[in-house]
């Protein structure tokens, strides 16, 4: 039985929330790779219309702008009620990138990439941050790769307080208990 859905951008941003969760609230989920926002929000209605089982979108707000970060917020989510009917959903906006998850703690990123970064590298990172990453860390490389094998446990940990990640392990536990409540 498949206790919900993860629908996404790419395969990278899969990879990184896939190794970033915690290994028990990935029972059961399944997750749905699509190409751009458009295919994804398709893909997530659908879901909900035909499955009825519980998804959660979680797309790049490829911006910082509170107000259209909002209205994107707003727009998916009306489009989604109307398809979920009573099927519980999240949408979750990685604030710019998904890769920001990566970025919320400067002295793990300057391990990572043996180097320390200077205020306006530090503001540039917050902006774009998978063009950072890609600067930094070289593109020959998967970025993922990169960074999930020079880290330790502890520093998952770390990562894993993220907001974005804190949002989806709450919605996912949220349904664990609820699965559970009525068997």
């Amino acid at each position: 039985m498949t206790l919900a859905y993860i629908v996404l951008e790419g395969n990278r941003d899969q990879e990184i929330i896939q190794k970033l969760l915690p290994k028990h609230l990935l029972q059961d989920v399944k997750f749905v790779v699509g190409n751009g926002q458009y295919e994804v929000r398709s893909l997530a209605s659908s879901l909900l219309a035909t499955r009825n089982t519980p998804v959660i979108l979680i797309l790049d707000a490829d911006t910082d702008n509170e107000s259209q970060i909002f209205e994107k917020r707003d727009l998916i989510n009306y489009l989604l009620r109307r398809a979920a009917a009573k099927t519980p959903f999240q949408v979750s906006l990685a604030i710019p990138e998904t890769e920001i998850i990566f970025l919320q703690n400067k002295p793990l990123i300057e391990k990572i990439a043996q180097r320390q970064f200077n205020d306006l590298e530090w503001k540039f990172a917050q902006s774009k941050p998978k063009e950072f990453l890609e600067t930094v860390l070289g593109k020959e490389t998967s970025i993922n790769d990169k960074i999930f094998s020079n880290i330790n446990d502890e520093e998952i940990k770390i990562l894993q307080q993220h907001p974005l990640i804190q949002e989806i392990m709450i919605f996912l536990s949220s349904l664990t208990v609820s699965s559970v409540a009525i068997n």
